[in-house]
C-alpha cells in the first residue's frame, strides 16, 4: 500500500480550511439492497481504486462538477478533491452506476506506471483521459475508424500527445505517453513512441483543438509519421483519410 505521508497532510488542512464543502461534494451515494441511498463513511485506497481510463473519466466529470461548484478554487484544492473522491467511495459509485460507458478503444487498463503517475498527479491523470477521449473522436471524424497499426493509429497517438501538450508541459506529456506503452514492444511500441515524439514535436501554441487536429492530419499526410506495413515501420500518408 503506498504511502501518502507529506500530500496526506496537504490535503487535510486543504479540506479543513474549505470546512464542509470538500466532503459535501466528494461523500459518496452508494445503494444498498432496498434502492436507498446513503453516504459512505469507507475509505479505499487511490492507488488500488484508480486503475482504469474509465476511471479517470469518472474522477473527469466529478472534477468538472466541483469546479463548476467552486470556480475559484486551486489546482491544490481541486487535487484534494479528486484524492477523497477516489479515498470515500465516490469512484466505486460512480463506476457502477456507468458501467463501460467510459471506456475508450485503445486506452483500457491503467499498467503500474501510469497508476504511478496518477497517484502523483490526478489532475493531470484527468488532462490524460480528457486528451485521449478528444484524439480518439477526432480519429473516428477524419478516418471514419480507430485502428490499428494504420493511418489512423498514427494519428491518435500523434493527436493525443499533441493536445497533452497543449494541456500540459511538454515534458509531462512525454512522462504520460512513455508511460503508456510501458508493458508494450516490439515494433507497435516502437511506432507508438514515434508517433508520440511526432505529436510533442507540433507547435500548438494559441492553437484551437480544431486547429491541432488539422496540424496532426498534415503530420500524417505528408509521411511524417510511422505506420506498419508488413511488419515493417513506413511513413504514412493520406490513405484513409474522409476529412
Amino acid at each position: 500500500m503506498k504511502n501518502f505521508s507529506v500530500k496526506a497532510l496537504a490535503v487535510a488542512a486543504i479540506i479543513s480550511l474549505m470546512g464542509g464543502s470538500v466532503l459535501q461534494v466528494s461523500a459518496a451515494e452508494v445503494k444498498n439492497n432496498e434502492g436507498q441511498t446513503y453516504q459512505s463513511e469507507a475509505k479505499y485506497n487511490f492507488a488500488e481504486e484508480v486503475t482504469t481510463f474509465s476511471d479517470l473519466g469518472c474522477m473527469s466529470r466529478a472534477l468538472e462538477a466541483y469546479v463548476a461548484e467552486n470556480p475559484e478554487s486551486t489546482e491544490a484544492e481541486q487535487e484534494a478533491f479528486l484524492i477523497q473522491f477516489v479515498e470515500s467511495g465516490g469512484l466505486r459509485a460512480a463506476r457502477s452506476s456507468r458501467g463501460i460507458g467510459d471506456y475508450i478503444p485503445g486506452y483500457g487498463s491503467l499498467n503500474s506506471a501510469e497508476r504511478e503517475l496518477a497517484l502523483k498527479h490526478p489532475i493531470q491523470a484527468v488532462t490524460v483521459y480528457n486528451c485521449a477521449n478528444k484524439a480518439t473522436d477526432a480519429t473516428i471524424a477524419y478516418y471514419g475508424t480507430n485502428g490499428w497499426q494504420d493511418n489512423s493509429d498514427a494519428f491518435r497517438h500523434c493527436c493525443w500527445n499533441a493536445l497533452m501538450k497543449s494541456a500540459m508541459s511538454a515534458s509531462d506529456a512525454d512522462a504520460w505517453a512513455t508511460a503508456h506503452e510501458a508493458e508494450s514492444s516490439g515494433i507497435d511500441k516502437d511506432m507508438d513512441l514515434f508517433n508520440n515524439a511526432v505529436g510533442r514535436s507540433i507547435n500548438v501554441s494559441g492553437k484551437s483543438d480544431s486547429e491541432i487536429y488539422e496540424a496532426v492530419k498534415g503530420k500524417v499526410k505528408g509521411g511524417s509519421c510511422r505506420r506498419i506495413v508488413n511488419n515493417e515501420l513506413v511513413a504514412t500518408d493520406g490513405t484513409g483519410l474522409i476529412k
